[in-house]
């Protein structure tokens, strides 16, 4: 009976918990003689996981089974295979798995979630049931250990009684219709001091009051294709055991979901997975979710923040990172600094070094200084130099780790360039020369705060005929343009895509309620998502040379959609699409100008924006193709890697 010595490969993008876990647990299988082992790969930082076994062909076959069943699909996974080997390269002894490592245990895998989470099973609606792959049942908070599958029952009833269910142990409430008030307005802090009831001070803050992106609880898997437009990317990365929330858009013309993009997911806990189950039975597809922490809410659902994603270079990352974690220390850049903070609207981060690795913590601004913190957490890096953020973004992405290299002299970044497109921070293209010297080349404009000026300001430009001409035909759009409110702490390039989406006329006319932002920005995405074919007129995108760095002349960008407009095009589709590809066609000539000028290596990018994944598709297709295009798989877009980057940065002279 002849033997083979087999290995089974993980290549995931991050460690996955789980696997090291798995491979432990393997370790005990004395019968198969298994090593296991875990290896780094200097050029992609790829974490390799490995179970090697020597054992008959029969026994191989029922092993590669078990390994199948148990190997859970992580959103890091990247690639397995199978191969023969000659000899065994790992070892015998077990990882050590840090206790900090907020994935584990799972709620739930797939030995236990059967027998709980599906209602033809006897023991379905048991929350305690014991697993012992997952552990799952050890992490129930004591309020969810003390409900029965009755309580669980009756809590479905209720939320189709009363269209509404809060769930304060998760810090969520479930709606079966969409909730009312999306826009959760702002407290203005000590509103009624001056004698005015505190309700009215709210109202012309009400603008503060920001949209959340609405999100929805997936109950019935099979019907999704049926009511919002997926990959099968996506598919694949809402059923691994990160359960992340995508932004993607609902089908056309849907009766039911109107907002332009959702954010979606799959029942991430054991009581979200049987609550989704006996709602399915009742032919229920989905509910929406709004977040209200509470002081029942328990300590594992603060921590387990939702894990936001975004696609970039077939690579998912986090848009923003909420919990905490650590890389190993990078060795290819020097680290100026052991301790580094970045504040956001909503958190904090800091980072701080050891000799072997960087470790960072996320934590919530308390509600109520957030409002007073926003102003100034936007400059709290910025004070000595604009361009702080972007050149921390630039950082964070080109750190990586090889332990077998060691530099004595000191290394800093240099030919590279980052695009750095925020919506808390100012927009920009920052470069660093073979010196290491930092450069602002360009910065997009923030817009007027209200359209009132925009109108005002277009039409003391050279477009001020093709705006008389469209007051004149579109006096709706016309109106509606001068209604907009900008608040100074909306993105940028939001600004601008807001403003195209009222002169393109994608907003309906009818809605009473004042418009953020936000909103509009995501109907114009989910327009552009919704565009068949490459081709698109071209929309100008101008750079204009201010004294210090180049911007945008936004009049002339706004100019080109009116003329497209006024000339008669209805395909609002391929006018959203245009602006996009347009700008990602500029973005590309930019940069091949600088590149003549500096020699650019790497081109970085980063910030919450491109969790647009249009705009990420056309500057991957415009640039990418010259200028590879570098994240740092490991880190997020938009958050800890500010933090990170900052331990890099060199200080200005001057």
């Amino acid at each position: 009976m002849s033997m083979h010595n087999i290995r089974f490969d993980f290549v995931c993008q991050r460690p996955v918990p789980l696997y090291e876990h798995l491979c432990n647990q393997y370790l005990d299988r004395s019968e198969l003689n298994i090593s296991i082992g875990k290896v780094s790969d200097p050029k992609t930082d790829h974490i390799r996981y490995f179970i090697e076994a020597f054992a008959t062909q029969a026994e191989l076959e029922a092993f590669a089974d078990d390994i199948a069943n148990d190997f859970l699909l992580s959103v890091w996974l990247l690639d397995t295979h199978i191969e023969r080997i000659e000899q065994h390269s790992g070892l015998h002894k077990p990882f050590d798995i840090k206790s900090n490592y907020s994935g584990l245990p799972l709620y739930f895998c797939q030995h236990c979630q059967p027998k709980f989470g599906d209602n033809q099973q006897s023991s379905f609606g048991d929350i305690n049931l014991q697993c012992s792959h997952c552990m799952g049942h050890e992490k129930l908070s004591r309020d969810e250990k003390s409900l029965t599958q009755t309580d669980i029952t009756t809590m479905t009833n209720r939320l189709l009684a009363d269209k509404s269910l809060p769930l304060p142990i998760l810090g969520l409430t479930l709606w079966l219709t969409p909730p009312a008030k999306i826009l959760t307005p702002v407290i203005q802090p000590n509103a009624d001091v001056q004698g005015t009831t505190s309700s009215q001070a709210v109202l012309p803050e009400n603008q503060a009051a920001q949209y959340q992106r609405p999100r929805i609880l997936i109950c019935n898997p099979n019907s999704l294709n049926s009511h919002f437009i997926v990959n099968d990317s996506q598919v694949l990365a809402l059923s691994s055991i990160e359960k992340p929330l995508l932004r993607v858009r609902p089908s056309s013309d849907h009766p039911s979901l109107l907002a332009p993009l959702y954010e979606i997911q799959f029942a991430e806990n054991r009581l979200l997975v049987i609550l989704t189950e006996v709602l399915r039975q009742k032919g229920i597809n989905w509910v929406h979710v709004t977040t209200d922490i509470d002081p029942h809410t328990s300590r594992d659902a603060l921590v387990d923040k939702p894990l936001r994603l975004a696609s970039i270079n077939q690579h998912w990352l986090p848009i923003t990172t909420l919990g905490n974690g650590a890389i190993p220390l990078p060795t290819n850049v020097t680290c100026l600094r052991d301790k580094n903070h970045y504040q956001d609207d909503q958190h904090t981060f800091t980072a701080n070094t050891t000799k072997t690795s960087i470790a960072w913590q996320a934590s919530p601004i308390e509600p109520a200084s957030s409002r007073l913190v926003s102003a100034t957490a936007k400059n709290s890096i910025e004070e000595s130099a604009p361009i702080s953020t972007s050149l921390c973004a630039l950082n964070a992405a080109l750190l990586r780790c090889h332990s077998t290299k060691k530099n004595n002299k000191p290394q800093f970044v240099k030919h590279a360039a980052v695009l750095y497109f925020s919506q808390r921070n100012a927009c920009q293209i920052v470069t660093l020369d073979r010196q290491s010297e930092a450069d602002l080349f360009f910065e997009m404009p923030e817009l007027p705060l209200s359209g009132y000026e925009i109108c005002q300001s277009l039409s003391e430009s050279p477009q001020k005929s093709l705006l008389d001409k469209f007051k004149q035909l579109f006096p709706a759009e016309y109106n509606q343009l001068l209604d907009l409110h900008i608040q100074a702490d909306d993105g940028a390039l939001s600004q601008l895509m807001a403003v195209a989406t009222l002169i393109i006329g994608a907003y309906p006319l009818e809605t009473a309620q004042r418009v953020t932002v936000t909103e509009l920005a995501d109907k114009f995405i989910a327009l552009a998502m919704s565009h068949h074919g490459n081709n698109a007129p071209r929309i100008d995108f101008p750079l204009t040379k201010g004294a210090a760095h180049r911007s945008l002349n936004w009049c002339k960008t706004l100019g080109t959609l009116m003329s497209f407009k006024l000339a008669g095009e209805t395909n609002l589709a391929k006018l959203a699409f245009a602006f996009h590809d347009s700008f990602a066609d500029y973005l590309s000539h930019w940069i091949e100008h600088l590149d003549q000028n500096i020699g650019i290596k790497q081109l970085i990018i980063a910030g919450s924006e491109f969790a647009n994944p249009v705009l990420t598709d056309r500057v991957q297709l415009r640039i990418g193709k010259n200028f590879p295009l570098v994240v740092n798989p490991l880190l997020d877009f938009d958050g800890v890697n500010i933090a990170i980057g900052g331990l890099y940065l060199k200080q200005r002279r001057g």
